[in-house]
């Protein structure tokens, strides 16, 4: 959560390299007052380069070898934003994306890694190590076995890679090691570089030296001295490019496309913009495009950024000549050297693993600093000036309407709407405090938790009023976030075909949306809680978690994964589920929210005057939802549902009583209809899952089966 003091600037951290790790690690000790940090990742868990061998050997598993930028980010205090950025606009200072608003900054450091250099479709690159995993995931899935794959390049990291997919292959494919020098490791000293050649020999990797892969005909690799290597595929491992978006947005940058920086690492020619790691060369200092070096970068980039706002002078950063290199053979091997030192076998292996670990360590145990009381809601404050409102909702208007004549398309003191004849209004509101630091997603969520109660009411979504309020910022903050919150929540209402046509806006403590909604539907079809008949199924069609993925996420105990899994869930509308219940005759229905399942069903069943019961072994969780409540963690609100229904204090029960943001449907369906119904929510990629059934008339209770 960000902290309470005036925000005076916007700083992007773009990309999770292992400059930008350390840099949130200090703020989560010593936060940079007055600065509001967002960080721009690709994916929400960061891997470590390191550790990339030993997780395709199988020796670490994934959490091990990633750290979990969403807990980095929280206990840094900072926004997490994960999205691949597309271009960096100098001129207005703003990071563009395909499919999101742009994100504006004063202060930008980049870390954003860099790209092999190898020629076009010539095979799949190593880096970015997340969308390599993927690609090699998908490659042994369709590469027949028997195959020749070609490791090109034959430095440390082509050496380390080769080996353990050696291990990892297990003889399924043939494996060659590609590189332009004699021999493999030539930075390495001899003595070591006679271990590394018999480790390759004895892992049955061919060794093809001396030559350089120029470019990839079809299917054979073409090399420098005219031959070819047939092979199924390549695995790039060669010298570092930097991305093209730094040259696109017109950094200076050097023959390799990487930014050039000074000895601050201040972007040549460029106030506020800082670069480190694999995607910056420092003028006058470069350096070897490793982790090391990237790693130390981090407390300079630290400090400058801290002296940047102060208004102090940046201090100088002189990298070191050398470092220590230690190169993983596989099966407890290892070689390593800095300088005349050298060291080989398990030793060097156990210190490998011992440096990996305790620098990991110091990334994946931090946790935010907040106590109960931050955690509950606050007040609001004045509305937001007229420019910064009429500036969020540029592009937001929709084309006239014969039934809203009246609305954003033509403005005034209040929105004026037609109802089309014979056709009920189904009213709702709901409002709540950002849990989420990225407005985009927020907004997107507010409006599918808005739109939910239309949509158990099995009403047509049909007009939309906004309720927003953002704390004070300076400059354009304060517009950028809402435009963000009003795009990602317009996406979501116009996509259910409800149209947004005013609202209110306001400063607050803290961020905060919520929308009136109304919708359409014949008052003889409209969906009442009642209506449950004995014998109907019982069908829920998301997983529960949210508000337990959500209260992890605060004490900073939550996965990234797990974070990712529950926004995603509640991004989505009960829109298609809706008209689903519709095909398969629905006879009473609800959204599951803020009293969890047992208390929207135990609605129900009073309302129809039934009683049934629920199996919590039937009911979907999210993933993370279980292991968190078995910690004890659980919202605000799931002490007063538990109170209310004096349920065990079990992960299952802790399930069902864990209060939800845009949770699913819970519906009555007729057996006769159940399992079709169900197959098809699932087909429609819905997590639907029949719960539990109707047993008896009068009465109404439930029982947990």
């Amino acid at each position: 959560m960000q902290q309470a003091t005036t925000i005076t600037h916007d700083l992007i951290l773009l990309g999770a390299g292992h400059a930008h790790v350390e840099v949130l690690r200090r703020a989560a000790m010593r936060p940079i007052l007055g600065v509001r940090i967002t960080l721009i990742a690709r994916e929400a868990n960061t891997p470590y380069s390191g550790m990339l061998p030993g997780l395709l050997r199988g020796e670490t598993d994934t959490l091990a070898a990633h750290i979990d930028c969403a807990r980095l980010a929280a206990a840094a205090g900072a926004r997490l934003v994960v999205a691949g950025a597309d271009s960096i606009d100098l001129a207005s200072r703003r990071i563009g994306f395909a499919n999101r608003p742009a994100i504006g900054f004063d202060l930008l450091s980049i870390n954003i890694g860099g790209l092999p250099v190898m020629p076009d479709n010539g095979g799949i690159p190593v880096k970015p190590i997340g969308q390599f995993i993927a690609r090699l995931a998908q490659m042994e899935a369709d590469l027949p076995a028997g195959a020749r794959i070609a490791v090109v390049g034959a430095g440390a990291a082509g050496v380390e890679l080769v080996l353990a997919l050696a291990t990892r292959f297990a003889g399924r494919y043939r494996l060659a090691l590609v590189g332009r020098d004699a021999e493999p490791l030539p930075q390495a000293p001899r003595f070591l570089r006679d271990e590394v050649r018999t480790a390759l020999v004895a892992a049955g990797v061919e060794i093809v030296n001396g030559v350089s892969a120029t470019r990839r005909d079809g299917g054979p690799l073409v090399l420098s001295d005219g031959s070819a290597l047939d092979i199924g595929e390549a695995i790039w491992t060669t010298g570092v490019a930097g991305p093209a978006l730094l040259r696109a947005a017109g950094l200076v940058v050097d023959d390799a496309g990487c930014a050039r920086v000074d000895t601050t690492l201040a972007c040549i020619d460029q106030h506020g913009i800082f670069a480190a790691g694999d995607c910056a060369t420092v003028d006058g200092a470069a350096r070897p495009k490793a982790g090391v070096w990237a790693v130390r970068a981090g407390v300079i980039l630290d400090t400058n950024i801290r002296r940047l706002v102060a208004g102090s002078a940046l201090q100088s950063w002189r990298p070191q000549c050398g470092a220590l290199a230690i190169v993983g053979l596989g099966h407890g091997q290892a070689v390593a050297w800095r300088g005349p030192f050298t060291l080989s076998g398990s030793l060097a292996w156990r210190w490998k693993q011992r440096i990996d670990r305790r620098w990991m360590a110091m990334y994946q145990s931090l946790r935010p600093m907040m106590d109960a009381a931050a955690m509950r809601c606050a007040g609001c404050g004045a509305k937001i000036s007229a420019d910064t409102l009429a500036a969020a909702l540029a592009g937001l208007v929709e084309p006239p309407r014969h039934d809203i004549p009246v609305g954003l398309t033509a403005p005034d003191d209040a929105a004026v709407t037609i109802p089309p004849p014979g056709m009920a209004l189904v009213q709702s509101v709901d409002h709540f405090r950002a849990f989420i630091d990225d407005p985009f997603v927020f907004g997107a969520i507010a409006a599918a938790h808005a739109l939910s109660d239309i949509h158990a009411m099995g009403a047509k979504p049909w007009t939309a009023l906004a309720i927003v309020a953002l704390p004070f910022m300076h400059g354009r903050a304060m517009g950028e976030d809402l435009r963000a919150m009003m795009l990602g929540a317009h996406a979501v209402l116009t996509g259910d075909g409800c149209a947004l046509i005013g609202g209110h806006s306001a400063e607050g403590a803290e961020a905060a949306m919520g929308f009136s909604v109304t919708g359409l539907a014949p008052l003889d079809q409209i969906w009442r809680k009642s209506g449950l008949e004995v014998g109907d199924a019982l069908i829920l069609t998301k997983p529960l978690g949210t508000g337990l993925i959500l209260a992890g996420q605060m004490r900073g105990l939550a996965r990234a994964d797990w974070l990712m899994a529950a926004i995603a869930t509640m991004r989505r509308t009960n829109h298609d589920a809706a008209e689903i219940f519709r095909a398969h005759g629905v006879r009473a229905c609800t959204d599951i929210t803020g009293f969890g399942l047992i208390g929207h069903a135990m609605e129900m069943l009073d309302a129809s005057d039934v009683h049934g019961v629920i199996n919590p072994d039937l009911v979907p969780a999210l993933p993370g939802a279980l292991e968190l409540a078995a910690m004890g963690v659980e919202s605000s609100l799931a002490t007063a549902n538990r109170g209310v229904h004096f349920l065990p204090e079990t992960p299952r029960a802790a399930l069902l009583i864990d209060p939800q943001i845009s949770g699913g449907l819970l519906a009555g369906v007729a057996a006769s209809r159940a399992a079709a119904c169900v197959l098809a929510l699932r087909a429609a990629g819905h997590d639907a899952a029949i719960i539990g059934e109707i047993t008896g008339v009068s009465n109404p209770g439930l029982r947990l089966g």
